[in-house]
């Protein structure tokens, strides 16, 4: 007869091998077959007492916390609580991630290097959590003072999660500041070997973009493409393009962006990183809904697929940005309702702290209750997120949300408002500047 075991048990099992260095078949032990480890270890599978007994006594522990009948924190080496931490975020549980990184922290490890394991893994858990502004403040931390060398060229993975928490914040001119600082370093040190300068480039020339300045995005590409080359890295050539992709869709050339998002989308589905190829699977679906006349029923296919991939292996922000978008796109063929529900969706799944696509999503929302006649929702909406997106300096997707209010405002007999709405689309984008289309999305930094 099998004995209970606590829900945790298959990640228990797995984390406690893996600090042991142990294979499947080293834990079998010839008594076990190494498919049954696996069955375990997956959750297909509960021990019976004597195979728990057995499997404890081999990884040296007890039954009590291998079965998860005691939870034996406080006493576990800290290198297998980081284990727990770490499976913990790749089986999709932040919140349970938090909790033992938090645990190392708690008791304070003397070894530099735990603790600095134990930070960054919180600073990841709070970030999948949505938990933006806390996980920029450990990142912040985990890099100060940090000293040039080897050391900082290590440190610039950590860098692009702080700016990437900085960008979905909203904070698009600290995103400038922080990247461009960096890699005022990275050419001092002549470190663009690293594959993470040239991907931090690429999320710096976002940002640039998302100010309005499609200029110096498209300059800091073509260098990042240069250094990409240079250095024959596929992954950081495929970050360049999926950015650049996203400059070509604001000029309107949609064959172009088009071109680049797939080449860059091949690369990520070649490597098996499914989080990076649905993220940028969204922002193909948005060249889509870009295109003239818009692709309607390819964008909708592309983020449905993008949602289910999402659903498995993403977090509610990046669910979020698909949702905004499948919003646009069920309005665009006459679902009103569902472009509502998708929007709302959205704002759901995006929390309250990823402030630059909670108004977009605003946006989208604020058309489709427009489509449903809800007029004095959709004005308020409306004006609330062009008010943000203002504030954050997100020039492009603040005139876009204005232009859009004033369209609305005119349809709907308001012809002042209408025009007030119409000049703070203008002055959004510095007087003199085109405006961009309406209801063109916008994209991410990848």
């Amino acid at each position: 007869m099998s004995q209970q075991v606590h829900p945790d048990f298959p990640r228990r099992l797995r984390a406690l091998r893996i600090a042991r260095n142990m294979t499947q078949r080293e834990l079998a032990r010839g008594s076990l077959s190494v498919s049954y480890i696996s069955l375990l270890e997956a959750g297909r599978r509960s021990p019976k007492p004597e195979v728990l007994r057995d499997l404890a006594d081999t990884l040296g522990c007890s039954v009590d916390e291998l079965a998860g009948d005691a939870d034996a924190v406080a006493t576990r080496p800290a290198t297998l609580t980081l284990s727990y931490g770490q499976l913990a975020i790749e089986a999709g549980d932040p919140t349970e991630a938090e909790r033992q990184f938090a645990s190392v922290l708690a008791a304070a490890p003397p070894d530099p290097m735990t603790r600095s394991e134990a930070q960054l893994g919180l600073a990841r858990a709070l970030a999948e959590q949505g938990r933006l502004a806390e996980a920029a403040q450990q990142y912040e931390s985990l890099l100060r003072d940090n000293p040039d060398g080897r050391a900082f060229v290590a440190s610039l993975g950590m860098v692009i999660s702080w700016v990437r928490c900085l960008y979905e914040l909203g904070e698009l001119q600290r995103v400038v500041e922080v990247g461009m600082g960096t890699l005022e370093r990275v050419d001092r040190l002549g470190a663009w070997e690293s594959e993470d300068a040239i991907r931090l480039l690429a999320t710096v020339a976002a940002a640039h973009a998302e100010l309005g300045d499609l200029r110096q995005a498209e300059r800091l590409l073509q260098e990042g493409m240069r250094h990409a080359e240079r250095i024959g890295s596929p992954r950081a050539r495929a970050a360049v393009l999926w950015n650049a992709s996203q400059v070509a869709c604001e000029q309107g050339s949609y064959r172009e962006a088009l071109e680049l998002a797939e080449e860059a989308l091949a690369f990520f589905r070649q490597d098996r990183d499914r989080r990076s190829a649905a993220r940028l699977l969204t922002a193909y679906g948005c060249i889509l809904l870009s295109h003239s006349p818009p692709r309607l029923g390819e964008a909708r296919t592309v983020f449905e697929r993008a949602l289910r991939d999402l659903t498995e292996i993403g977090g509610g922000i990046d669910r979020g940005y698909v949702l905004t978008e499948l919003s646009r796109t069920l309005l665009l063929e006459g679902d009103v309702a569902g472009a509502v529900q998708s929007a709302r969706r959205s704002l759901t799944e995006l929390g309250g702290q990823a402030h630059l696509e909670r108004a977009r999503a605003q946006t989208a929302l604020a058309a489709a209750l427009a489509a449903a006649d809800e007029m004095a929702q959709s004005r308020e909406m409306f004006a609330e997120a062009a008010q943000t997106l203002s504030g954050l300096n997100a020039s492009r997707q603040a005139s876009r949300a204005w232009a859009e209010l004033g369209d609305m405002l005119a349809d709907t007999g308001d012809p002042v408002g209408a025009v007030g709405a119409f000049r703070r689309a203008t002055a959004a984008v510095r007087l003199g500047r085109a405006l961009p289309e309406q209801g063109q999305p916008a994209g991410r930094a990848g």
